[in-house]
């Protein structure tokens, strides 16, 4: 859902008022907004709380390089198109500040036609390393496969990414309250308007001091099972990544909430095989065992191998008792060890065959 045209803004960070005014005018022309500020760590303290499409920066500022605010202000924003404002005489640094990631140089004294051509080119070249970044997440968080917890990992991830958010986290319904099962710790504010949107079953949006939190349903069947939430600095996005990025979590729970009754199925029928088992292996084991124990008797005197071969049957009548014991153990839920572990083992494999469609490699039964 789109929350309205939002137009380009720009960070200035020159000292110069003629540079200034002479800049306002021909962004606007662009339709692009202006902040100036005047002190390098202010610039990178306002790029945490606002978003930029694009910056203009002075070669010197003062005690700062303005090569090094560059590398400070795309620490931030990665992919941030920045612009040089070369002066006449320092023509011969253009070409490092290329090099060193800058989208382009606009000279002054500012001509605003030059201003107008090379914003625009950077400002189109962002938009398609922004699409293109948006893309990749979506591919990778569409096509990742594997445990819950890691699909919904990615799909956090691919959120914070398609969005530009300093946060992402999965919410889903657990013992009847909203947790966050994925992605980043969750402040206040994210927590909250994932609250809002499971509420409302639509997406929901709160501001303030700067920043934007975000967050879509995650829907089963047309039910709200969960959200996705991102908080970003400046004003609200558009959702619709979000929400494409939703509809996989809402996959990946319906998968695993199919699992876990098919788990239970398969548990119940287990466990009825393991009483018809037991009941049919416990009669000849008592028989053996009280054979083997008469046998120990009648051969005690005697001694010799007799005696100890004796032994040896009866060890071994006791440890098929004690699988037999697992195998009631299992039927009562509390089955472990090895025998357990191969049990529940068995079962994941069936479980991920049956959810994959029965698809495996060449010599699945």
């Amino acid at each position: 859902m789109s929350q309205g045209f939002t137009p380009p803004a720009a960070l200035v960070v020159e000292g110069d008022s003629r540079v200034q005014e002479t800049l306002r005018p021909a962004l606007e022309a662009l339709g692009v907004s202006m902040t100036v500020e005047h002190r390098p760590d202010a610039a990178v303290a306002l790029l945490a709380r606002r978003r930029f499409d694009v910056a203009l920066l002075a070669l010197d500022l003062g005690s700062t390089d303005g090569l090094a605010l560059m590398r400070a202000l795309q620490a931030r924003s990665p992919g941030l198109p920045v612009l040089f404002l070369v002066p006449e005489g320092a023509r011969d640094r253009v070409a490092r500040a290329i090099r060193e990631g800058a989208a382009d140089c606009v000279a002054t004294p500012i001509v605003p036609e030059e201003v107008g051509a090379r914003v625009s080119a950077a400002l189109a070249a962002g938009r398609a390393a922004r699409d293109r970044a948006l893309l990749e997440a979506l591919r990778t968080a569409l096509l990742v496969s594997g445990p819950a917890a890691t699909v919904l990992a990615r799909v956090a991830d691919a959120a914070r990414a398609a969005m530009g958010a300093d946060v992402a986290a999965v919410f889903a319904f657990e013992d009847g309250r909203l947790a966050r099962v994925a992605g980043d710790d969750a402040p206040e504010p994210l927590a909250a308007v994932a609250e809002e949107a499971v509420a409302k079953g639509a997406p929901a949006v709160r501001t303030g001091e700067g920043r934007t939190a975000l967050s879509v349903p995650v829907l089963i069947q047309g039910a709200t099972s969960g959200a996705l939430a991102v908080e970003l600095p400046g004003p609200p996005a558009d959702a619709g990544p979000l929400t494409l990025l939703a509809a996989r979590a809402a996959l990946v729970m319906a998968e695993e909430r199919s699992g876990s009754r098919l788990r239970g199925a398969v548990g119940a029928s287990l466990g009825r095989l393991a009483i018809q088992i037991a009941h049919e292996l416990n009669n000849p084991l008592g028989g053996l065992k009280l054979y083997t124990s008469l046998l120990e008797r009648s051969l005690a005197q005697e001694g010799g191998r007799g005696l100890e071969l004796a032994r040896k049957v009866a060890r071994a009548v006791d440890e098929l008792a004690a699988r037999v014991a697992e195998i009631r153990a299992y039927e009562r839920g509390g089955a472990e060890g090895p025998l357990g572990q191969l049990i529940e083992s068995c079962v994941d494999e069936c479980l991920a065959r049956g959810t994959s469609g029965g698809r495996g490699g060449e010599g699945d039964a």
